[in-house]
């Protein structure tokens, strides 16, 4: 199934057909021919429908993907307090730590 540039994003949606029914499988939004092409190689031997995305749809999917993104980065402040626990934990272990506060004294 070809789609044009102009139709994306669309949604998938992958059926089971039964002698006299179709038992819903999966659904997916691709925005490409070639995640539309993975969709329906995943999904071979069933019959695959196309609709269209509501406007409502892709603002919910473009939150989630960016609310996604500021899950996964972790903040630079987190590493190089890390960084510094880290550092100071080894120092006590060393015991460099305590000469430096006695020569402090």
């Amino acid at each position: 199934m070809e789609l044009r540039r102009d139709e994306f994003p669309i949604a998938l949606q992958a059926y089971e057909v039964r002698t006299d029914r179709e038992d819903f499988v999966a659904e997916q939004v691709v925005n490409s021919q070639l995640e539309a092409d993975n969709f329906m190689s995943m999904y071979a031997g069933r019959l695959i429908k196309t609709r269209e995305v509501r406007p409502v749809e892709i603002k919910k999917i473009v939150a989630v993907r960016a609310a996604a993104r500021r899950r996964a980065a972790i903040p630079a402040w987190i590493i190089v307090l890390a960084i510094l626990i880290i550092l100071f934990v080894v120092a006590y272990a060393e015991g460099w730590l305590q000469t430096l506060m006695q020569q402090v004294k």
